[in-house]
């Protein structure tokens, strides 16, 4: 049985993070409407200091001060957000970094679940048979988020700063020297993964760089696999195979992330 077409980047990757992060956090109104095009724009500002950063600066200043005034009754009864604020209330974190972690939230975790939710659909789409793998095996649901975030890591770049002198394959970076983490160039390490260049959901690369490592690991992405795992699982379960055209991307400075995907025909399981 077909089903019709659909555009997956609109009536997918982005509305379904964006009902899941705004009923955790208790947005509405103003928050709530805002969610899209501030959180684009918090990674933008992280970027070079290019026309996309300067054009999302006066966005990105209204998200830090829309979280610097944002109040505990501002936000839903229940939700995280609200609790947030409780807890600051009682003194079990510090006074005034409430709304630093709502920024946080929103900064951070739209804009890159929504190009991994966008880069599922993708990858299905052009790999249908290893979307056939996860409808045998559901228990690969994990495996195959894990490789997808591999494959094609939602976020290109990220910066650190050397804390003391270190070696990295034979050349010394010095402390406070700047560097740029090639996240996806690490994904497909050869050295590390076998026929890197190869998208394989029984690889099960749980220990892909896309969410970080260590102490700079993704405070979100508990919230994250349980988003990718759901769409996969719906996926696999509802859906024998999908036609897609070409994805249309657009350049960013922090996130790998397609910006139109249409689906030109879904035949159901």
């Amino acid at each position: 049985m077909a089903s019709g077409s659909f555009e997956a980047i609109d009536s997918l990757a982005r509305a379904f993070p964006l009902e899941i992060v705004a009923d955790l956090i208790g947005f509405s109104g103003h928050g709530k409407d805002n969610m899209l095009r501030w959180g684009q724009a918090a990674m933008q500002v992280i970027g070079p200091l290019n026309q996309r950063t300067q054009e999302s600066f006066p966005i990105a200043g209204e998200l830090y001060g829309w979280c610097s005034s944002v109040t505990g009754d501002d936000l839903t009864p229940g939700s995280i957000g609200r609790g947030i604020f409780d807890a600051e209330s009682r003194g079990d974190i510090p006074e005034g970094s409430a709304g630093h972690i709502i920024h946080q939230y929103l900064g951070a975790g739209v804009d890159t679940t929504i190009a991994s939710i966008g880069n599922i659909v993708a990858l299905f789409g052009r790999h249908p048979e290893q979307l056939q793998l996860v409808r045998e095996n559901p228990e690969l649901v994990p495996a195959a988020f894990a490789e997808v975030l591999r494959y094609w890591a939602p976020l290109h770049i990220w910066g650190r700063t050397a804390t003391r002198d270190v070696e990295i394959d034979g050349v010394t970076v010095p402390a406070g020297a700047q560097l740029g983490i090639l996240l996806g160039a690490g994904n497909r390490d050869a050295r590390h993964y076998e026929n890197p260049d190869v998208f394989d959901v029984t690889r099960n690369p749980v220990d892909h760089l896309s969410f970080g490592y260590g102490p700079h690991g993704c405070a979100g992405q508990g919230l994250a696999k349980l988003e990718g795992h759901a769409i996969v699982s719906a996926l696999a379960r509802q859906v024998k195979s999908i036609t897609i055209t070409d994805e249309v991307r657009v350049p960013s400075n922090m996130t790998r992330s397609i910006d139109k995907l249409h689906v030109a025909k879904v035949v159901a399981a």
